[in-house]
């Protein structure tokens, strides 16, 4: 599969690797010539060899890796994986709506919650809605809609944890809001409230555990000015930022489908991981 890449960062990695690759070759060959001046003598073809053998040294180290950085102040990762949400043996967010709708007739059944609702609960909604109205019977609406569906509408960043098997928790996270027509709409500011809810809500369930998040903002939750890239920085810097005042899991993992991954340079957010490393 043919994953993105900034072109310019990719060339400027390139030729920065290919130089040193060529320094290192011309290192050797001059500690050699100083016991053995006449051993190269001649042996032009080696030029060749050495320009080979930097340039593939070079595309071996471009090449596409799953972004991984680990943070010494706090003792966390952030890791960026391809696969499938909840495959992950591990605790996932799954994004809602303030209403918590949950039909499928008004769901994409293509969505993250949608793959939820089969693959957790079975397809059956009715006990998916059993358990949000359990999880959330502390929890005051704050306005209503007239709606099809569910009409009570919880605050931006309600998070109602539902059990899985074993320690597993899914924190199904409330970051957009419905319409009168059914349509999820979201923005950025309302991502960044709604995930500093999140790492509250792991910070009192999950114990350390790793916690495992999809892409968001794409897709039917409306926000069009957040791109795929800038969706896994912002939900990385969220992170890094809770967990340097406090840490709240062991590790995030942005789990990004295969179908989505062509959208991010793996490159370029595995630098942007190394440079919070500093900061």
């Amino acid at each position: 599969m043919r994953h993105k890449r900034n072109p310019r960062r990719y060339a400027a990695g390139f030729s920065r690797r290919f130089l040193e690759a060529i320094g290192a070759q011309a290192a050797g060959a001059g500690a050699i010539a100083v016991f053995a001046p006449d051993m190269l003598k001649d042996q032009w073809w080696l030029i060749v060899v050495a320009v080979v053998v930097a340039a593939a040294w070079a595309v071996f180290k471009q090449r596409q890796v799953s972004p991984s950085q680990w943070y010494a102040q706090g003792n966390f990762t952030i890791r960026l994986v391809v696969g499938d949400l909840f495959q992950q043996d591990a605790s996932a967010m799954v994004g809602m709506t303030t209403t918590f709708d949950t039909d499928p007739t008004i769901i994409d059944a293509g969505s993250v919650q949608g793959s939820f609702l089969r693959t957790v609960y079975a397809s059956s909604h009715t006990r998916l809605d059993q358990e949000l109205a359990e999880s959330l019977a502390t929890v005051r609406p704050v306005s209503t809609i007239v709606k099809a569906g569910k009409g009570h509408a919880y605050p931006l960043g309600t998070a109602a944890i539902l059990k899985g098997r074993g320690a597993i928790r899914y924190y199904c996270l409330a970051y957009t809001e419905m319409d009168e027509h059914n349509r999820a709409q979201g923005s950025i500011r309302g991502i960044v409230h709604s995930l500093d809810k999140l790492w509250d809500a792991v910070d009192i369930h999950s114990n350390g555990a790793a916690i495992c998040v999809p892409l968001l903002g794409q897709g039917q939750s409306r926000v069009p000015e957040l791109t795929a890239e800038a969706a896994v920085r912002l939900m990385a810097f969220s992170f890094f930022l809770r967990c340097r005042r406090k840490r709240v899991s062991s590790e995030l993992r942005i789990v990004i489908h295969p179908n989505e991954i062509n959208k991010i340079d793996q490159i370029e957010f595995q630098a942007f991981l190394r440079s919070l490393v500093t900061a």
